[in-house]
Order: C-alpha cells, then sequence, then structure tokens
C-alpha cells in the first residue's frame, strides 16, 4: 500500500507512488528528518500578527470549517 513520502524534486521523475510502501517508509526515512536540511530558518511572527490570530472566536473558525464541510459534501454527496 503506497504511503505519502517526502521526494527533493531534483528525483520527483525518477520515483514512482508504489517505491513508498507502508513497508519500506520508516527504513528509508532511516532515523532523521528527511526534510531538516531544505527548510529555512524559523522565523518570528510579528507580536501585533500573533494577537491579531489570537482575538478571531473559537466559534468564527469553527463556522468557517464548518461552512467548508457543506460545501465539499454538497459537491460530491457519496
Amino acid at each position: 500500500m503506497p504511503v505519502s513520502f517526502p521526494v527533493p524534486w531534483d528525483t520527483l521523475e525518477a520515483v514512482t507512488p508504489a517505491d513508498f510502501t507502508i513497508r519500506n517508509a520508516a527504513a528509508l526515512i532511516g532515523g532523521g528528518d528527511p526534510w531538516a536540511a531544505a527548510l529555512p530558518e524559523p522565523q518570528s511572527l510579528p507580536e501585533d500578527l500573533v494577537a491579531e490570530g489570537h482575538a478571531i472566536p473559537v466559534a468564527r473558525v469553527q463556522a468557517m470549517h464548518e461552512g467548508k464541510r457543506r460545501a465539499r459534501a454538497a459537491r460530491d454527496p457519496s
């Protein structure tokens, strides 16, 4: 069974989804983080932006997700 697996852009054309399965994914990753070297350094967010995010009412976020869920259900009634 294929699994999601990190693949660098330069090797993308040389692999297929069948190359990464539930049986071999852990061994392919080994003990490290395959993306650690490719990620940028963590960034700090301005305090005012963090405060703005904290000010969004939880009910509003839940309503947004519920609206998206209903829209998906309407598009794909299965």
